[in-house]
């Protein structure tokens, strides 16, 4: 098993057979200090808490389109996370996703 930063990924759902389905769907792995945040959210009477979301657009080996993601710690709006100026940013280095061990 390889060693990487917690991320995740967003497919097309290619067996939606209805409107109400979701036209993408995926996982998404957290870091402790994203969970822990999340609950000093909670803590604090935030009921809706939240992360930063990041995505890049990737091909899979299998040529398939998909959407990279990293969930981080909710910060504010005018600080972008991902331009290189924040040095606590998770780096996008995400690696490719092996088709078969996604579900669908």
């Amino acid at each position: 098993m390889t060693d990487y930063p917690p991320s995740g990924v967003l497919f097309s759902n290619n067996k939606k057979k209805s409107e109400k389905q979701p036209d993408f769907t995926g996982d998404l792995e957290l870091s402790d200090e994203v969970v822990n945040d999340l609950v000093d959210q909670m803590s604090r009477g935030v009921t809706k808490p939240k992360l930063s979301l990041a995505g890049w657009k990737k091909v899979s080996r299998k040529g398939l389109n998909f959407m990279s993601l990293v969930g981080s710690v909710q910060r504010e709006r005018s600080q972008n996370l991902y331009d290189g100026t924040n040095k606590n940013a998770p780096s996008p280095g995400v690696t490719k996703q092996d088709d078969d061990s996604i579900p669908w």
